[in-house]
């Protein structure tokens, strides 16, 4: 590549192009293209023969700086103390994002951020792997849901993928040449988020220098993703369904209503007595989100697609970590496990051990937080307990903790558990030493000692007594002697 082409003569993108979709390759002017996976990589860029991407430029630095593919599908560019310095849109940068349609400038190169021909990247849609029909039946009612502006409410525990299956139905719509703007409900500081979804006027409030836009007017023509709308404050509620109802928006301070063109997709978490007068998500508000109701079952219920989706993650890390392999004992542990984070929790786990582990990842690598191998562990207990191996892993390490330190308030400390859970499990799995039999109080020895047990020159128990009748009736008391 020459150098001497200049940043003036770079074709850059449209500016309503820009920052849409995923960046997959750098253009330069003569048209040469340096693909970029869309799965979480690294890339040497830099004019030294062993970089990952090579420039033909003396301005560049031998390894001039680092293109990182990141989770979520974002572009990161990182300096490498070059000589001349790194350069996004014409500003130096030691760590940044690069969105599409932005000019990289290294040395005398500008390379310009590209998407894919269709302006996005890889579909959501393949990133929902599964074979269970009643996650195939979700998907499926996602998708023709996806074909109106009806409003959907996606409801599942943490971790079940409700943003990616947002963006499955935003994708699959007429709005999906528009922007999809997530917004976490639970993420914004109370006092700021009536600002942050319908705008405000200068002045409007402290700290109110400028006029702003709100969420709603930054999707329009898109799709608005709230996730969290249970944490949405009670008293905001109402201004949230006047803006569904009428399709209008007002900002905070201002005196004119400005109208919208959005479809609304939210999802919760809170799944108590959603529907009802008590939940925290008014009634009429959830009337008017739940046009589509999307249930996303938890990960434990359709464990038939664990080694699907274990598979894919491990094909999403092969580039940067290489393709690793599970021991027999490992899909053992991953299967039993009650994964109470669901999906999230698996690829964190995936993450972990591959990090951690080589070429064949076993329990310990997915486990790491319990600081022990599973055989030890699981040979401290009885195997014909009803126990599942994370439950036989923790009573045997509280055994051994009550043995070695005695009370339940050191062996809890021990274990940096807290005291109540510690007594509770404890008492659960019979772990407390058993109380003596107490005598019934009728049977029991009464408080004063029997006369054959008073030592030489003690007093007995009636002595005592007539010392104090003397005492009562004023008489001097004489020595006590005893009998």
């Amino acid at each position: 590549m020459s150098f001497c082409e200049s940043e003036s003569e770079t074709q850059a993108l449209e500016p309503e192009a820009r920052r849409r979709g995923i960046v997959t390759a750098l253009r330069a002017k003569n048209g040469t293209e340096f693909a970029l996976s869309t799965h979480p990589q690294r890339w040497l860029l830099g004019s030294s023969a062993t970089c990952d991407l090579v420039l033909d430029d003396p301005y560049v630095s031998a390894t001039h700086c680092i293109v990182e593919r990141r989770t979520g599908g974002s572009l990161l560019v990182r300096d490498k103390r070059s000589r001349n310095g790194t350069l996004i849109d014409g500003n130096a940068v030691e760590a940044a994002e690069l969105p599409v349609g932005a000019r990289l400038a290294v040395g005398r190169t500008t390379l310009v951020a590209v998407a894919a021909p269709d302006g996005r990247g890889p579909a959501a849609l393949t990133s929902l792997r599964g074979r269970d029909p009643a996650f195939l039946g979700m998907v499926e009612q996602a998708l023709k849901a996806a074909q109106t502006d009806c409003n959907v409410l996606i409801v599942g525990e943490t971790g079940t993928g409700k943003d990616l299956l947002a963006r499955v139905i935003h994708e699959s719509s007429r709005r999906a040449n528009n922007g999809f703007v997530p917004v976490n409900c639970g993420g914004i500081p109370r006092e700021l988020i009536g600002s942050e979804l319908f705008g405000h006027e200068k002045g409007a409030f402290t700290g109110a220098h400028t006029d702003r836009d709100g969420y709603f007017v930054e999707a329009c023509g898109g799709t608005l993703f709230l996730d969290e709308i249970g944490e949405l404050p009670m008293e905001l509620q109402p201004h949230l369904l006047r803006v569904l109802e009428s399709r209008r928006v007002r900002r905070i301070g201002g005196a004119s209503e400005r109208a919208v063109d959005v479809r609304i997709v939210a999802a919760t978490n809170r799944v108590e007595h959603l529907g009802t007068e008590s939940s925290k998500l008014r009634l009429d508000l959830y009337h008017r989100l739940a046009t589509v109701v999307l249930v996303l079952p938890p990960l434990r219920e359709r464990m038939g697609d664990l080694a699907e989706l274990v598979h894919g993650m491990l094909a999403e890390l092969a580039p940067e970590h290489g393709m690793k392999s599970l021991s027999d004992a490992a899909w053992k542990a991953l299967a039993e496990y009650r994964w109470s984070g669901n999906v999230r929790e698996l690829r964190h786990s995936v993450v972990r051990a591959v990090a951690l582990g080589g070429d064949t990842l076993e329990p310990e690598h997915f486990f790491q937080e319990l600081r022990m191998t599973w055989s030890r562990a699981l040979d401290d207990v009885p195997n014909h307990e009803p126990l599942v191996p994370y439950e036989r892993v923790l009573r045997g390490a509280m055994e051994r903790a009550i043995a070695a330190h005695g009370t339940i308030r050191a062996a809890a400390s021990h274990l940096g558990m807290p005291k109540s859970t510690f007594a509770d499990r404890a008492q659960k799995w019979g772990l407390l030493p058993r109380e003596r039999p107490r005598l019934p109080i009728s049977e029991r020895p009464r408080s004063g000692r029997k006369r054959d047990e008073v030592g030489d020159g003690e007093p007995p128990a009636d002595a005592e007594v007539d010392v104090r009748r003397a005492r009562g009736a004023g008489e001097a008391p004489g020595p006590v002697r005893s009998r």
